[in-house]
């Protein structure tokens, strides 16, 4: 069963800028943390076209200790195993730097 954040996150940090964010911290309002990595891909050399996602839990300094380290979606593991969303089905508010959202409807 896919897990996916509803309605708009708020972005609590956020790595590696192109057009937008490509690795970022957002909290639900639900009050869950969510990792979105969509960085750049050296094998194919260019930028990912989905983000890779995953939830990290309710404690903000947690959350923000495994985004700062890059635990919660390593970057030396099979990713395949992640949760993945299109970038097609991502939004962002107008300055792309304070909220996300999966789906543009």
């Amino acid at each position: 069963m896919k897990r996916q954040p509803a309605g708009w996150l708020d972005i609590t940090a956020y790595w590696d800028f192109y057009d937008f964010p490509r690795y970022i911290l957002a909290r639900d309002e639900q009050g869950l943390y969510w990792i979105f990595e969509g960085g750049f891909d050296d094998e194919v050399d260019e930028y990912r076209d989905h983000f890779i996602m995953k939830c990290v839990g309710r404690d903000r300094d947690e959350a923000l200790r495994q985004f700062e380290g890059r635990i919660a979606i390593p970057l030396d593991v099979d990713r395949s195993r992640y949760e993945r969303v299109a970038l097609t089905e991502i939004a962002f508010d107008e300055s792309r730097r304070k909220r996300i959202r999966i789906g543009t409807a």
